[in-house]
């Protein structure tokens, strides 16, 4: 009985990185949504910068989760 329970939890064990990154993503969308609608009056090159700077943050917030989740190091 302990045993199928330890399986069934080793198997949901990509449950808790679907749910960090669905739980996140949403924020990171509405941010970028706001600033496309702050930004439609700025030249283009302001624009590029903050949606740039959004996905680098974005980007090594799911590198640093999964780095530490699976403690597997990817070079940069």
């Amino acid at each position: 009985m302990l045993l199928s329970l330890v399986l069934h939890t080793y198997s949901m064990r990509y449950f808790l990185p679907a749910a960090v990154m669905m739980g996140t993503a949403p924020t990171y969308v509405l941010a970028w949504g706001a600033w496309r609608l702050l930004s439609a009056v700025l030249p283009a090159r302001f624009y590029r910068e903050v949606d740039d700077r959004l996905y680098t943050i974005y980007q090594s917030m799911v590198l640093f989760f999964f780095e530490n989740y699976t403690g597997v190091q990817v070079s940069r």
